[in-house]
């Protein structure tokens, strides 16, 4: 399978750059080479030929949104803390710590020319983003959810981005994306067994192709995998490591 119908009305629609196959989204910027989510991962997954890159949104407590998978920064930096219980200005004081506010890398996508695939993690941050991107008239960037109750909150606000629902294993894909109203799915899999590809059959593409969305992949690093994810009809690719949808395999230069 190859050449998703409709992928270029769709550009055409968004206003997005032109595309001859699969973008590259770098889930939470270049992760397997710089601390996820960060401004360095970002900017490293541009040089890296990344099209997009996948954030995710928290809350601090005075109502700043800002980048990380996680509302507590133990996992990631150490920290035993809560972004929510914290405003935004202690956040940024907290040693060892580097979370962007939203505003500051939707600013770094605009000066790089890397679009922007938003995932709401926090409930309250889609209107948030979605007010930023308009404020910038700021075109390149999807916004999207597992929560289809976020994703449906933008589109009945009228959210003229495309939307996303992430769709995990053992979910209906056109069921999520019916109830949350989204233009894109996205298709959560890469543990679903050892050839999750093979999940995504022509006549699951053409059920959502018929009703006018179009398809994202999980995040994927075995070169094996994502060889073949690049030959299927798609609009974006997410990977931790953004070099592979350029070479077809790992760079082992980068450290």
């Amino acid at each position: 399978m190859s050449g998703a119908p409709g992928l270029a009305d769709f550009i055409a629609r968004y206003g997005w750059p032109e595309t001859s196959g699969p973008l590259c989204i770098a889930h939470r910027g270049a992760s397997d080479h710089a601390v996820e989510n960060t401004l360095a991962a970002f900017r490293l997954a541009s040089e890296l030929a990344a099209d997009m890159w996948e954030l995710d949104t928290q809350l601090t407590r005075d109502g700043v949104v800002v980048v990380s998978h996680d509302d507590h920064l133990e996992r990631v930096f150490g920290v035993d803390a809560r972004i929510s219980a914290m405003t935004a200005a202690e956040l940024t004081d907290l040693d060892s710590v580097d979370v962007p506010t939203f505003a500051e890398v939707a600013a770094l996508g605009r000066e790089l020319g890397t679009g922007l695939y938003v995932e709401l993690k926090a409930p309250g941050t889609g209107l948030k983003c979605w007010q930023e991107l308009k404020d910038q008239d700021q075109r390149y960037a999807s916004l999207g959810s597992f929560d289809t109750a976020q994703v449906r909150e933008l589109r009945d606000a009228g959210c003229d981005h495309p939307l996303a629902v992430l769709v995990g294993m053992g979910k209906d894909p056109m069921a999520l994306a019916e109830e949350a109203g989204a233009d894109l799915v996205h298709l959560c899999w890469e543990k679903d067994g050892p050839r999750p590809q093979d999940k995504v059959t022509a006549g699951l593409c053409d059920r959502i192709f018929r009703s006018q969305r179009q398809i994202v992949l999980w995040h994927e690093e075995r070169a094996d995998i994502l060889k073949d994810m690049i030959d299927l009809p798609v609009l974006g690719i997410c990977t931790n490591r953004p070099e592979m949808m350029q070479t077809g395999e790992a760079s082992s230069d980068i450290t």
